[in-house]
């Protein structure tokens, strides 16, 4: 599925809405283009979550890659995409709800990859237009915490899903009491993020009660301080050289190794968790 490249201009007066209108309104607010210059500061180019590319093979691991057609959920800058592309010989749809994230995505795709890599603005969370049963597979890194609610998100990859399709989401869940702990409190407050707790109990239960089987659940949350730890002593190594001046005031700066040291801390302290989910739709 190709669209149509537009220019950044015509994008950014595209005005859209999904789901929870103050929840997703707020995302393209939340990551605005400087604010994604600085993620990719942390996490690597066109990266807009932790662990690189060692990161993506992580969560693809033990999981058939080569040749399969994915639809990426919450693809940003394309980062994942473009590395599964390249590595696998995959054909990926990115879905995004951030419209200058599309143009940018369509901008920074490699030449020899564009015709297995598009990208798509997602204007609801149903409906998408998507012929039922398209994909090899369906994942999602680090995204669906942003959604309050998940149910027609989820209902809407049971129909694209293949029959032997499978879902692989890696997120970021809170304690059993779902509540976010001290440090994720301070994170959200200091990014002034929407970022909304769920439990692995209660993730399991959204994912069966929308017709998925579950194949295996992983604790990812050492792999993911060890991700965090690193970025932070990486940007803390650029504060002192001032590498990164070009992209981050200094206040901006200490603020966002403020922000990785909380999810280091919440992680040490176990208040944040990351899971690995691994389903397969029910027929």
């Amino acid at each position: 599925m190709k669209i149509e490249s537009l220019s950044c201009a015509a994008l950014l007066s595209f005005s859209f809405f999904i789901g929870d209108l103050t929840a997703f309104s707020s995302l393209e607010d939340e990551y605005t283009p400087r604010y994604c210059l600085q993620l990719e500061a942390a996490y690597g180019k066109g990266m807009m979550s932790e662990g690189g590319s060692e990161g993506i093979e992580f969560m693809f691991d033990q999981i058939p890659l080569n040749h399969k057609v994915a639809l990426d959920i919450g693809s940003g800058l394309g980062g994942v995409a473009f590395y599964l592309a390249e590595t696998y010989s995959m054909r990926i749809t990115g879905l995004e709800v951030n419209p200058w994230m599309i143009a940018e995505a369509q901008k920074q795709t490699p030449a020899h990859l564009s015709e297995q890599v598009d990208f798509l603005l997602s204007t609801s969370n149903s409906h998408w237009p998507i012929p039922d049963e398209n994909y090899d597979i369906i994942y999602s890194k680090g995204v669906l915490t942003h959604l309050e609610n998940k149910n027609e998100l989820l209902q809407e990859c049971h129909r694209l899903l293949k029959k032997d399709g499978i879902f692989v989401i890696t997120d970021w869940l809170s304690a059993e009491t779902k509540q976010w702990g001290e440090n994720i409190s301070k994170l959200i407050e200091l990014e002034h993020l929407a970022l909304f707790p769920e439990s692995k109990s209660g993730y399991l239960e959204l994912l069966q009660k929308n017709g998925f089987t579950l194949l295996s659940v992983r604790d990812d949350s050492l792999a993911y301080l060890r991700f965090n730890k690193a970025i932070c002593e990486r940007l803390q190594a650029a504060m002192l050289t001032r590498t990164l001046s070009d992209i981050f005031e200094e206040k901006e700066l200490q603020a966002s190794i403020d922000g990785y040291q909380s999810i280091a801390k919440a992680l040490e302290m176990g208040e944040l968790k990351v899971f690995r989910f691994v389903v397969q739709k029910d027929f």
